[in-house]
């Protein structure tokens, strides 16, 4: 266990890979792995009616399913994913981070989370859409909303334990630049003054996970210690 501060954040890896993976590997978190599970798993159909339909790419044939099949596309919004590029960050930062902050929330708080994350991430962007680009045609999915507020919830709770592990370190830079990334973005968006630009389902996302982070009170570690990776100031 380390002491959290700045040095010890941005040196995560000090004592390598094994105790990272190893901590990881000690988590139970039965939600997060199927969430991504899911996720994967609407991914493959979402190939799969490409190949079908012989369309170029998987964002097509997900615009298209808005455009024939609302209802359903609205429905499973937060599972979509528009490619590779865009499938493969979210699951492996949700896969990675998520089970962490599972690890530190009773289920159904965590649950509430990951809920209120998804959904309020996409109404957001349908919102600032129909207010700031009225004339393009509205389609936003994906699960980064959740993946931001696991990030917005590691980098308030985490270091209110005072010490961590290298595991949680890692969580913990990953939810510093989550809120450097929303930060950026917003002021970009100010200096150019388009705010259309503005990914706002990240920093909906990231809200939750600030507000959850501080209704919940430091409790019980997740993650024990590796005999690689002793106490350490």
């Amino acid at each position: 266990m380390r002491r959290v501060t700045a040095t010890n954040v941005l040196t995560p890896f000090e004592n390598g890979i094994r105790p990272l993976v190893a901590q990881h590997r000690a988590l139970a978190a039965p939600l997060t792995d199927l969430l991504v599970i899911v996720v994967c798993g609407v991914y493959a159909i979402q190939a799969a009616q490409t190949a079908l339909w012989n369309v170029s790419s998987v964002f097509e044939t997900t615009n298209y399913v808005y455009f024939r099949e609302p209802w359903l596309a609205w429905l499973l919004a937060p599972l979509l994913h528009g490619g590779l590029t865009h499938v493969v960050p979210n699951v492996l930062t949700l896969f990675a981070f998520g089970r962490i902050a599972e690890g530190h929330l009773p289920q159904r708080q965590f649950a509430a989370m990951v809920v209120v994350a998804a959904v309020g991430s996409i109404l957001a962007l349908v919102a600032w859409s129909v207010v700031f680009a009225p004339d393009s045609y509205v389609a936003v999915y994906g699960i980064s909303g959740v993946v931001f507020a696991v990030g917005g919830f590691a980098v308030v709770h985490l270091p209110r334990h005072g010490r961590a592990t290298d595991l949680e370190l890692l969580a913990t830079l990953f939810g510093v630049c989550a809120v450097a990334l929303v930060g950026v973005e917003a002021l970009t968006a100010l200096a150019f003054r388009a705010p259309a630009s503005v990914n706002v389902g990240h920093a909906v996302g990231l809200l939750v996970g600030v507000v959850t982070a501080f209704g919940t009170r430091p409790r019980g570690r997740s993650c024990v210690p590796s005999r690689d990776a002793p106490d350490e100031e």
